[in-house]
């Protein structure tokens, strides 16, 4: 991973220093320069705040309140006293998914670059960008 993102890094420098070598001579030119510059910028701004979502990491306190409220929420379900167990199982294991899908949902969030529902370097790989 790290040569991938040094030969993308050697690249954006040498796309920026081939375009601060080039200079204009039409205004049509001028205008193509000024736009090709721009989105250049704009990519490298994008590829600066992916590499440091990535780097991110969930807050200690959120992974606590979640972790904490799952071993709070479940046991306080069985102290609901239903007359039917059937209803009081249903209960119990309709909390239990709903904290269990929560807790998914931070740990997936937590890494938005792996698994299966990650960002794909695909779109990087075709068109003006594989180049």
């Amino acid at each position: 991973m790290a040569t991938v993102a040094g030969a993308t890094e050697t690249r954006l420098r040498a796309a920026f220093d081939v375009l601060q070598t080039y200079h204009p001579k039409t205004e049509r030119e001028q205008v193509f320069c000024e736009q090709t510059v721009g989105r250049l910028d704009d990519a490298a701004s994008q590829r600066r705040a992916r590499i440091t979502m990535a780097g991110r990491e969930l807050p200690v306190l959120l992974l606590v309140l979640a972790i904490g409220g799952a071993v709070v929420l479940v046991p306080l379900t069985f102290l609901c006293g239903m007359r039917k167990l059937r209803v009081q199982i249903l209960l119990v294991a309709s909390v239990a998914g709903l904290v269990e899908f929560s807790l998914l949902l931070v740990f997936v969030l937590d890494r938005p670059f792996a698994g299966d529902l990650s960002v794909s370097p695909a779109p990087c790989r075709e068109g003006a960008l594989a180049q």
